[in-house]
């Protein structure tokens, strides 16, 4: 990862401090004895000074980014379907954080840092959910850059495309929001240090299946609340489409609607975790989450009326990567590459980051509009405006 020199930051009134200050000190005797303290918050490049506690401070640096704006038009599962109740990525972390922190009050976790991991766990992810990253994965491997992963890609977007200088526990809970369901617990790696952070990135980087842990109760959290708000919601807007009917939802103790999901696994969730360094579903809620998954795979995600123009966008990324790449490497600074995306970038960016890699982030980071307007922009011939 590159790094950026920090922003100096604002001198406040001083009974503004004393006021966080107390509030941090609260924070000691009401949260969980493993919950992330604000006093243990850990930027990269030291303190800041801000009225705001800390992770309050990271959750409105994510929203007011850039990346976070792009959420709107980045697809969750149904893409180029003209269908405003269907759920976008945007809604998705929404979703997500709404429904940990009701969680997180109960377990006395920090709920600034849930909310930070949550609205910021997705913005690595490619145009086309999924599908689009799995396309960008393989062209990444195929020009030696490595795998694609957008946990990995949220942390480089926001530590060094987009640089926010945010919390460790927090980049942590983006790299590490993947895998809710490979156990009924998901118990924290306390004790994590940057330099751990950095390993795991270039391990991940390496290998799309190394296991990981979070580095909080509040990163755990996230990570099974993710895969139980992707769960349900996406079965209602495959029933919106006509993709399945509610009946064939497999009948388990979760019941067949978003509304009843959320219900009962929320109060699992609760009675579970209370007390315990470590968040978990009971063995019956969890193994019922696997089916209902299971099912969404089988007969929601892989469904022939959502692949339809599978073909098409896997060769768009192909067409889009090769034409940006060559022509970079022709023209460089009259490049539409440079003109469009490398411009404003720093210095350390061009440094230690490929040409292939810039052409991989500049790709990951469009919405699905953005990169069909730009394949047209590319390929599509157009109308010549000649005087004769």
């Amino acid at each position: 990862m590159q790094i950026y020199p920090s922003k100096e930051a604002k001198n406040i009134d001083p009974s503004l401090l004393e006021l966080r200050e107390s509030r941090q000190e609260e924070e000691k005797k009401f949260l969980h004895p493993k919950a992330a303290l604000s006093n243990n918050h850990n930027r990269y490049f030291g303190p800041e000074t801000d009225h705001r506690l800390p992770y309050k401070r990271d959750v409105d640096r994510i929203v007011h980014s850039r990346a976070y704006a792009r959420y709107i038009d980045k697809t969750q599962v149904v893409y180029l379907v003209q269908n405003d109740h269907l759920t976008h990525r945007s809604l998705h972390v929404q979703l997500v954080s709404n429904f940990a922190r009701g969680i997180a009050e109960i377990l006395r976790l920090n709920l600034d840092l849930v909310e930070a991991i949550a609205l910021g766990h997705d913005v690595g992810h490619a145009p086309f959910g999924h599908e689009g990253e799995e396309y960008l994965s393989l062209l990444s491997q195929e020009f030696n850059v490595g795998y694609f992963a957008h946990s990995l890609q949220s942390c480089r977007l926001l530590f060094d495309i987009e640089s926010l200088n945010l919390g460790l526990m927090v980049y942590d809970g983006f790299l590490c929001h993947d895998g809710g369901l490979k156990s009924r617990e998901i118990r924290p790696q306390f004790g994590k240090t940057w330099e751990m952070h950095f390993e795991e990135c270039a391990q991940k980087k390496q290998n799309l299946e190394y296991e990981l842990s979070p580095g909080s109760l509040e990163g755990c959290l996230v990570r099974i609340c993710d895969t139980i708000s992707y769960v349900g919601k996406d079965i209602e807007d495959a029933i919106t489409l006509g993709i399945i009917t509610r009946d064939q939802v497999p009948q388990t103790c979760l019941g067949t609607s978003n509304r009843t999901i959320l219900n009962v696994l929320a109060k699992d969730l609760i009675k579970e975790s209370e007390g315990k360094d470590y968040i978990a579903l009971s063995n019956e809620k969890y193994l019922a989450l696997k089916e209902l998954r299971e099912f969404n795979f089988s007969f929601i995600y892989s469904h022939s009326l959502l692949k339809e123009q599978s073909e098409k966008i896997q060769r768009g990324f192909r067409i889009l990567f090769e034409t940006l790449l060559n022509e970079f490497r022709s023209k460089g600074k009259g490049s539409f590459l440079y003109g469009e995306y490398l411009k404003n970038k720093q210095p350390a960016y061009f440094e230690n980051t490929s040409d292939a890699q810039m052409v991989i982030d500049y790709l990951s980071g469009m919405t699905d509009s953005y990169f069909i307007r730009t394949l047209e922009r590319l390929i599509v011939p157009s109308q010549l405006s000649l005087s004769v």
